[in-house]
């Protein structure tokens, strides 16, 4: 990023002092001013944004954007993927979008589909919605915060990344059913739903 004193790189000859500045916005008929990140040149008077500073103009339009449209924003989008303990690699496995889609996701660098929002927002409140996902990706055996007591089960054990928050864990019993033959119906962990037939009046 552009820092003051540095040389204008359209000129030459001056040196660059960073401003930041308020730029009204508007989207769906909201309207909010934003920072905006550029820099001055004191010789040619040219007003210029280095590719940091654009990235940074940009994140926050996305921002904006999500808050409009009723999404999730990218803080918000780390606390729930931590919540579930899954790296940003994992999430992308169990959630889809590509290897690097949460990482653009949580920098607000793009806005993820409302379908993906909604997805994420069950995962991460409705107790067993995760795990099922989780377990569905193929992450293997799986574990829940304690105070997730009704879940069924959770994320896999990984080591925490550096910074990260640790996150009290407890094993679970496991939750998707798995399928027997058609005459005796489905078996889960300690119950049985019965087949069709078993409902019938002769």
């Amino acid at each position: 990023m552009a820092k003051n004193g540095d040389r204008c790189p359209i000129c030459g000859e001056g040196h660059l002092t960073v401003q930041v500045d308020k730029h009204p916005v508007e989207y769906k008929g909201v309207s909010e001013s934003l920072d905006s990140y550029y820099s001055v040149c004191d010789a040619c008077g040219s007003e210029q944004a280095d590719a940091a500073q654009t990235r940074d103009n940009k994140r926050l339009m996305v921002a904006f954007k999500k808050r409009v449209d009723g999404l999730l924003a990218g803080a918000e989008l780390r606390e729930r993927r931590e919540r579930l303990n899954l790296t940003q690699k994992q999430a992308a496995q169990v959630f889809g979008g590509g290897p690097v889609a949460f990482s653009k996701y949580e920098a607000d660098d793009v806005a993820q589909s409302a379908a993906m929002d909604k997805l994420l927002r069950v995962a991460s409140e409705v107790p067993g919605a995760g795990a099922w996902l989780i377990r569905k990706a193929g992450l293997g055996p799986a574990v829940a915060p304690v105070e997730w007591k009704d879940a069924s089960n959770w994320s896999p054990q990984r080591e925490r990344e550096p910074g990260e928050r640790p996150v009290e864990l407890r094993n679970v019993v496991d939750f998707p059913l798995q399928p027997q033959d058609a005459s005796s119906g489905y078996q889960s962990s300690g119950w049985k739903t019965p087949a069709p037939e078993a409902f019938s009046h002769g």
